[in-house]
Formats: structure tokens, C-alpha cells, sequence
């Protein structure tokens, strides 16, 4: 059942032009043969799913087609930890022993404890292929110098430098706590791509404002790819002029439960799904299940099809996202995502839906405060106005407060209030920012 690996030959731009540009009736196919495996596989070896299967009456012979695609049941990440919590196993899920796991992941816990996963060796190939097949389509070439603050610590670091690797190119990693360091290496190696989280790529540029440089002046980069935070258009604007970058490409996805991600088209047309012939990547509605259109907002659910280590039937990533079907017109047939947030950070203002993302677009088009960090104030579970916070230096007073509200409310059609405080004040988490003070979870 392995997906064919290893190809070196490169065809008008794609890593593997047959798989990346195969007809969806054909990919759909391949991905219902693979699934059908997967459910007996995990039925057999997993005692979670196991467990889960029976208790919701779901057997992997009722899976005939993609048809019954809903029958199968979703899983979210608390059922997992209430079953870590239960069973006094971090992983439950497993289905290999663990003298054929090659490699474990931790999430990061930004909606609550940790969760674990175990990779064995043809599950972080399958992913090395995957990760090739995006970092060409986004321009990395042989012998580029691929700066990575993906932290070391992260199995993905291990991918991303086999997959670069592989390209031919060369491969430096600095860790994403060591911001002297960073700054050191893009200083004198003078990389040319730069992945790295959008809060890093941002405490970089305050470093080197200490000196009155800007990034273009210190720095060599032509590709940035940036994960952690939604990459709106003003923000890449902004990278643009002051990094001096060519191209600026974003990365979703889910770095410990799966290792699954997805990456900007060269179109910028969405965030292309590579690997679907690897994983099922679903987008549904979350009050019936059911697949949402082309271009309609819903939830994400992935299924790993191939994976033998730890792998994950229709898991809940929390993200709301609008999938995009049709062919790309970079020739690509694999569907793509276009990113609003985490399910957990969405706000309803008089029935309106509104995520931090949105917010983040419109503050970094107030040159004030371009940047700063903020975060919504969800004061009851349906509100009459946006409640803000926003990091503001000792030299801004109310008319900028003012201003704030009056661009906001003039682009969103609601009531603003707007908090100013000092730098520092608002809490952070490594490469993600919390972007909602959630005030009904305490009452």
C-alpha cells in the first residue's frame, strides 16, 4: 500500500508531475482503496479505535465507498486525551510496537494537554516525500541555502531536512528559541529561504530596529515561508518591503497529531493539499457532517491512509478553512485550503462569525500599530460589539485608541471597544500568540 517515493525527475516545475496532477476521480479511487486498509488495519492493532468503533456500532465493512464516508466516526483531540487520562498510556492509539517507531511527536497544547504520536520508518518517508513535492513547488531549487527555525526538537525539523536534502539543497537550522543565533546565521551564511514562525520573523525585525537596520539591509532572503498565524495579504506586503523577499508563502497544517501540512500554491491560490493521495482531507459542516461546497466555509477532518505507526481516522484539526476543488492554474489538481482559524478562537458579534485573523488583516493596514500584537475579549457567548486589546508604546494615547475603533468598525460594520496596553502585557506561547481571552470559560 506505500505510495510510490523517490522520484528525482522534474517535469515543468513538479516534483512528481503524475501524483500532483492526477484526475480527482482517479485520486479519489486510489484514496477509497487505501482507506478501506486503513480502517481493518487500525480495527486490528489500535485499541483506541477499537474501542471507539464498537461503541459508536461502526465496522469497517460498512465501509464500502466514499458514499459512507460519513458512517465512519470522527475523533477530536479531548477523546483522545480523556483516553490518555483513563488508560495512564500517552498513546492509546498506537499500532506498532515501539521497537518500530522511529520517531514520537508532541502537539503543543494550545487548546489543553499535550497529545503524543509515533512514526515508524515509512511513515516519516511518506512525509519527507510529501514536504519535497511542496518546497519545489515554492521554489527550492538545488544547492539553495534553506534557512529552518522550525525547532529542533520537532520531528518535522528532521523532515524538512531530509525533504531539503533531497532537493539538493542545503539545510541550516538554528532552533526557533535562539533568536541571536538566527539573526547570526542569516547575517553571514546569507540564506536565500526562510521558514520560520510569523511572531519569530517579527521579534527578528525589532532586533535589528535596536540597530536602525531593516531586515533587507542584514539579510539575503528571496523566500520566506511562514506558519503559526494566518498570512493575510497586508502582512506580506509588509515582508515584502522591509525583508526585501521575492516570494512570501504560507504553511498550515498539523505539526505532532499527523505531520501533515499543506503550503501555498505558487499562485498563491490557496494552500495546495500534496499529499492527498497519502492523507483524506475532508472539510464538512460541522452541525450536519456533511462535505461542504467548493468556496463555503467548514471544519477540517484528516485521515492518514498510510501510516502504520500511530495513524488517525477523520481527526477533528479545529480549524475552519474553505476548500477549494477545482484544478489549480499552476496545473495542480490537489484541492487547496484557504485558512480563517481555529474553530476554539471564532467570536460571534450579532450573529456575525469573526476570527482573529480578520482582525490581524485590518490592524496591520493602522501604520500605529502595524504588528502589534492583540487579542479579542470573549466576554459571553453571543456579543453586541468587538472587545479588544491591543499592544500600544507609552507614546500613543486615545486618539490612536480612537482611530483604531473607527477603521475597524468602518471595514467589519460593528461596535469596537478598544483597550490600549503596554508591550509585553499580553501573554504569548512560543510561535502562536492566544488570540482570544476567553471570559465565559471561567463563569
Amino acid at each position: 500500500m506505500k505510495p510510490r517515493t523517490g522520484q528525482t525527475s522534474k517535469d515543468g516545475g513538479f516534483w512528481d508531475k503524475d501524483i500532483e496532477t492526477i484526475e480527482r476521480d482517479k485520486l479519489k479511487k486510489l484514496q477509497e482503496e487505501r482507506l478501506k486498509e486503513q480502517l481493518e488495519y487500525v480495527f486490528r492493532h489500535s485499541p483506541f479505535y477499537k474501542k471507539k468503533f464498537i461503541k459508536e456500532e461502526f465496522h469497517p465493512k460498512d465501509f464500502k465507498s466514499m458514499a459512507d464516508i460519513q458512517r465512519i466516526p470522527k475523533t477530536c483531540k479531548d477523546e483522545l486525551r480523556q483516553a490518555i487520562a483513563k488508560s495512564r498510556n500517552p498513546l492509546p492509539h498506537l499500532c506498532s510496537s515501539r521497537d518500530k517507531i522511529a520517531g514520537f511527536g508532541c502537539s503543543r497544547g494550545t487548546t489543553g494537554m499535550s497529545t503524543f504520536s509515533a512514526f515508524a520508518k515509512d511513515d516519516i518517508d511518506l512525509r519527507t516525500e510529501c514536504y519535497a513535492r511542496s518546497l519545489f513547488q515554492m521554489g527550492l531549487s538545488p544547492k539553495a541555502l534553506f534557512h529552518s527555525m522550525m525547532g529542533i526538537q520537532s520531528i518535522t525539523h528532521f523532515i524538512l531536512k531530509d525533504a531539503a536534502n533531497k532537493l539538493g539543497s542545503i539545510y541550516v537550522n538554528d532552533g526557533v528559541d535562539n533568536l541571536p543565533i538566527s539573526i547570526q546565521i542569516g547575517r553571514s551564511l546569507k540564506p536565500n529561504v526562510l521558514l520560520t514562525g510569523v511572531r519569530t520573523l517579527l521579534e527578528m525585525e525589532k532586533a535589528l530596529k535596536t540597530e536602525e537596520l531593516l531586515p533587507k539591509d542584514a539579510f539575503s532572503y528571496k523566500i520566506a515561508i511562514l506558519y503559526g498565524d494566518v498570512v493575510g495579504r497586508h502582512l506580506i506586503n509588509h515582508v515584502k518591503e522591509r525583508w526585501g523577499v521575492n516570494e512570501v508563502f504560507s504553511l498550515g497544517g498539523s505539526a505532532a497529531d499527523l505531520l501533515w501540512y499543506n503550503f501555498d500554491c505558487p499562485y498563491h491560490l490557496g494552500n495546495h493539499c500534496l499529499n492527498e493521495d497519502m492523507f483524506l482531507v475532508e472539510v464538512i459542516d460541522p452541525k450536519n457532517g456533511r462535505p461542504v461546497k467548493s468556496g463555503e466555509k467548514g471544519e477540517l477532518v484528516v485521515t492518514d491512509l498510510c501510516s502504520k505507526g500511530a495513524p488517525h481516522i477523520r481527526w477533528n484539526l479545529e480549524d475552519v478553512v474553505i476548500p477549494l476543488y477545482e484544478p489549480c492554474a499552476c496545473g495542480r489538481t490537489h484541492m487547496r485550503l484557504k485558512y480563517l482559524g481555529r474553530s476554539l478562537y471564532e467570536v460571534k458579534i450579532n450573529e456575525k462569525a469573526i476570527f482573529p485573523a480578520e482582525i490581524e488583516h485590518l490592524l496591520w493596514g493602522i501604520p500605529e500599530i502595524a504588528g502589534a500584537e492583540f487579542r479579542i475579549v470573549k466576554y459571553a457567548g453571543e456579543m453586541d460589539r468587538v472587545k479588544l486589546q491591543v499592544e500600544a508604546g507609552q507614546g500613543q494615547n486615545k486618539g490612536v485608541r480612537a482611530k483604531i475603533s473607527r477603521y475597524l468598525e468602518d471595514r467589519l460594520g460593528i461596535e469596537v471597544d478598544v483597550e490600549l496596553v503596554t508591550p509585553g502585557q499580553l501573554p504569548v506561547m512560543d510561535i502562536k500568540t492566544p488570540r482570544v481571552l476567553d471570559l465565559t470559560r471561567s463563569r
